[in-house]
């Protein structure tokens, strides 16, 4: 991931997931991104407050039919994306938990590159909405992303 990072605009703990995303080398990079595949330091593109843009390359490794990438892992790399998008709109004693997470497929996810933007729509104390949407190269919609999250300290959550 090759882009321009102030850490001062981001939580402290979500700035070290940054600059681990950036330079590849994570210390403890998360479980759920291991197991899964889901590689932010290859697929993430552009981060703000509250807006993230992912490339993912589809080569099929995740396809349940040729051609046709498996609905569970769309819901998985979906949650990660919003998830890392309503992150980057919190400050640094506030996490959060996925409420509800909605994905509507309108295509098959054929192989190539496929963008996914993320953005919080709204956000008041306690709860974060955020929309993402996947595009084929020719900008063809693939997927759109509702999500709802519970905004919370940091401590009542357990993180680290």
């Amino acid at each position: 991931m090759s882009m321009n990072i102030t850490p001062a605009d981001y939580a402290p703990w979500f700035a070290g997931f940054l600059a681990a995303a950036q330079t590849g080398t994570w210390q403890d990079k998360p479980p759920a991104l291991k197991q899964l595949a889901i590689m932010p330091e290859a697929w993430l593109k552009d981060v703000a407050p509250g807006r993230v843009r992912y490339i993912w390359p589809n080569t099929g490794d995740h396809d349940i039919n040729p051609g046709r990438a498996f609905g569970g892992w769309v819901g998985a790399l979906s949650d990660h994306v919003v998830s890392i998008c309503m992150a980057s709109a919190l400050s640094a004693d506030e996490g959060f938990t996925t409420q509800d997470l909605q994905i509507k497929m309108f295509r098959p996810i054929a192989h190539g590159d496929i963008e996914i933007t993320a953005e919080v729509i709204n956000r008041s104390r306690a709860t974060g909405y955020v929309e993402a949407e996947w595009r084929r190269s020719d900008g063809k919609l693939l997927v759109k992303v509702l999500a709802w999250k519970a905004i919370r300290d940091r401590a009542s959550l357990g993180a680290r």
